[in-house]
């Protein structure tokens, strides 16, 4: 029995449906964003496709005249990074300012600012946000930071530190995992979408998330038979990371325990009971160093007050997901709040998932997921200002030529209040990235059909795992998707490498 090809159709048989269904989502916003764009940024965007058209077929024709010599590869390197870094920090301070939802509260809490009145047991319903505050309490504390602002500005410019080493840990990763080519590839995808976009302006987990799932490539790539007592501690480590900042984020985990399953049985190797145990003790204890002590000091904190028995649970999210376009459902929030007792609370959720599933039939559940599989996953700005509040009122009013087209890139004048607010459509420009977004999208369709090779399953299960977490639970917008976008874009990397493969051949 070929465990290898059970595994692969078993895995192909949710990702392939799930990718096809992505990409026409993605393919359909395209003409609703291509009316949105300036005039004078179509003709420029004809005109770079023109010149790289021609760019790549003198490439073919003269390739040895246009190849860059490798004692220029460094410093040509360097000088983009430096760019880019340059780019990062005119972002936080050009759009930098206040913001609502989840980061908000966790700024007041770690200023000290007023609390508002339905914030007040914030962390008895999320104690999963707890380690982030914790963090941002020590930020402020040892670099001596008083007022929201500045804190806003210092978590801010800690995000480019985490998005920028995240860009490299998963470069490292995937050219151990695959090759150089491949690496370059994936690195291409995470600049294009994430890395220039202003993603560093909101301090939450989100950014967290990113290198967690690199770090989990990184080990893994060092790793993967598990052969490394110090290795194997670290996963531990970062899994108790991930569970304590992300609970989502260990679908990776239990993708490798599945990848590992079959290819055991495929190899037909019997597990050695004292290698076992030796990583699970090494595993266990890793984890136990972070998650034991942080628990311990979620319970007798001196920050903030939290009571278990007002913890929002697992159900609570499943049937939030399974209202309205499936994300968050204010009126859902309110009901479990007001019901004090956590049994009657379950209870009252469990009976509105089957409400809620009898009302829709299996047809009609069918085509919801459909839907929010597209809610979840189409647009390629992964939910820019898509949240209440998510971001205005920039702080610095004194701004460079640069800066300011930035503000006037990504912000635009609320029509009700006398500030500035991101703009959902990025001042018409949200097409672009949405095409490298459906171009990915592709990629990683390519990259998935045929190939079965232990590393790339253990990328598909956990894409799969990802969707299919976010079609049960809260979701709705591919804010969501953040979280797994290193394996996402090492997955359009392999695809494009692919391609170049073919070419090569052809």
């Amino acid at each position: 029995m070929n465990f290898e090809k059970i595994s692969n159709k078993l895995v192909e048989f949710f990702l392939i449906p799930l990718l096809v269904i992505s990409i026409c989502g993605s393919i359909s916003l395209l003409p609703t964003l291509l009316q949105l764009v300036p005039n004078k940024a179509i003709l420029c965007f004809i005109g770079l496709l023109i010149l790289a058209y021609v760019g790549y077929s003198l490439l073919r024709v003269k390739e040895k005249f246009f190849r860059i010599p490798n004692k220029i590869k460094k410093p040509l390197l360097i000088i983009f990074i430096c760019i880019t870094l340059i780019w990062q920090f005119m972002l936080v301070k050009a759009l930098s300012g206040e913001f609502g939802w989840d980061p908000h509260t966790l700024i007041c809490y770690v200023i000290g600012k007023s609390i508002a009145v339905h914030d007040k047991f914030y962390f008895s319903f999320y104690p999963n946000n707890f380690l982030l505050l914790v963090i941002e309490k020590i930020f402020k504390t040892v670099f001596f930071i008083k007022t929201p602002s500045k804190l806003i500005f210092a978590l801010n410019i800690l995000n480019i530190v985490i998005i920028d080493l995240s860009a490299y840990l998963l470069f490292v990763a995937t050219k151990n995992l695959f090759n150089r080519k491949a690496a370059w590839c994936t690195l291409l995808f995470y600049w294009v979408l994430y890395i220039v976009w202003p993603f560093v302006v909101i301090p939450y987990s989100d950014n967290w998330s990113i290198l967690i799932g690199t770090l989990f490539l990184l080990i893994y790539s060092k790793n993967q038979n598990f052969n490394n007592f110090f290795l194997t501690l670290c996963f531990g480590i970062v899994t108790a990371f991930a569970l304590l900042m992300k609970p989502s984020t260990v679908i990776f985990i239990i993708a490798m325990v599945i990848t590992k399953i079959f290819f055991s049985l495929q190899r037909k190797r019997k597990i050695k009971v004292s290698k076992l145990f030796k990583i699970i003790v090494s595993f266990g204890l890793g984890f136990v160093i972070l998650y034991s002590p942080v628990k311990t000091y979620q319970q007798y904190n001196n920050i903030v007050t939290i009571e278990s028995d007002k913890k929002m649970p697992i159900t609570h999210f499943i049937a939030m997901g399974m209202s309205g376009n499936g994300s968050y459902n204010a009126n859902d929030v309110t009901k479990n709040i007001n019901i004090k007792n956590p049994k009657k609370r379950n209870k009252y959720n469990i009976k509105l998932i089957r409400e809620r599933l009898s009302q829709m039939g299996l047809g009609g559940y069918v085509k919801f997921l459909v839907q929010k599989q597209i809610n979840n996953t189409a647009d390629g700005s992964f939910g820019w200002a898509n949240e209440g509040k998510y971001l205005y009122d920039p702080f610095v009013k004194n701004l460079n030529k640069i800066e300011k087209h930035i503000r006037i890139l990504f912000m635009h004048k609320n029509a009700n209040q006398n500030y500035l607010i991101a703009d959902t459509n990025i001042s018409g420009y949200k097409f672009f990235p949405q095409i490298v977004w459906v171009v990915a999208l592709l990629f990683m369709l390519l990259a998935s059909i045929g190939a079965s090779f232990e590393t790339i399953q253990l990328l598909k299960y956990t894409i799969v795992g990802g969707f299919i977490f976010l079609l049960l639970f809260e979701g709705g917008r591919s804010r969501y998707l953040i979280q797994f976008l290193p394996y996402l874009f090492t997955l359009a990397g392999l695809g494009l490498n692919k391609l170049i493969i073919l070419k090569s051949k052809s």
